[in-house]
């Protein structure tokens, strides 16, 4: 585990957290002096005013989402946890809180204590066994459910510890942003500024503005072109599905 996921375990623990439902986020807050507030902002999501004896976490009170009304106070949970002593203020806006993988280590390290935060790892192991399931969207949703987060920070979850290897791809304007996959995922070099490949359900996306609801096949190549592997896996299929993140932008997951 990660320092962030290790500091959000010893949070939990300390509270006698063992399932969701038993603390509140707001009551997290309390135990750690911070209030909670919805606030009306513009370009910012979240944000969190340190001082030395009290925090404030404020959110967008356009944020009608619960799943992300969540992970934007887990998030600033993990700064106040984190990076109480580096920085008196942060403030989080969409690209901070999508671009896992792209804006910095501070911002990387509150969305792993946020992800643990919101699906500690023993538990969502547990879960996403208990449902004896392949890996699918379905079971996604239904993890998302039980835990009260997003799509997007369970999908990214699962990548790090579940049974089926997976890639994910964020886009935006068909342009690849960033990238992570599972340790065993066979085949890891897509460039990062590259444009999404003719071919795939992605490119047809940011051609005709359609998203398929249902996983599509298409050939590994369309994806890593350029991977050294790929021609092992010329006779395979590779199974893509998106979720739309705003007007112009996908994150993909791929999977053989």
């Amino acid at each position: 585990m990660t320092r962030p996921e290790i500091e959000a375990k010893r949070l939990l623990d300390s509270l006698g957290w063992e399932k969701p439902g038993d603390l509140s986020l707001n009551q997290i807050g309390i135990s750690l002096n911070a209030m909670i507030r919805d606030v009306e902002m513009k370009g910012s999501q979240g944000r969190i005013l340190m001082k030395e004896n009290y925090s404030v976490i404020s959110v967008n009170s356009d944020i009608s989402y619960n799943p992300k009304r969540n992970f934007v106070i887990a998030h600033e949970i993990g700064h106040l946890s984190l990076h109480k002593k580096i920085m008196p203020l942060f403030s989080d806006n969409k690209r901070t809180l999508n671009e896992w993988y792209s804006k910095g280590k501070h911002e990387e390290e509150a969305n792993q204590f946020a992800s643990e935060l919101l699906m500690p790892t023993e538990l969502f192991i547990r879960e996403s066994n208990a449902k004896n399931k392949s890996f699918s969207f379905e079971l996604i949703r239904e993890l998302c459910d039980f835990f009260g987060a997003s799509q997007t920070a369970t999908l990214l979850k699962y990548c790090r510890i579940g049974n089926t290897p997976v890639s994910i791809v964020f886009s935006n304007k068909g342009v690849i942003s960033w990238k992570v996959e599972s340790k065993d995922f066979p085949l890891k070099f897509l460039k990062i500024g590259s444009k999404v490949q003719e071919g795939t359900s992605a490119y047809d996306f940011y051609q005709y503005g359609e998203i398929e609801q249902d996983p599509v096949e298409v050939a590994p190549m369309d994806w890593f072109p350029e991977d050294f592997q790929v021609e092992d896996f010329e006779d395979v299929d590779l199974m893509e599905q998106s979720i739309r993140i705003g007007e112009e932008s996908l994150l993909t997951c791929l999977w053989f």
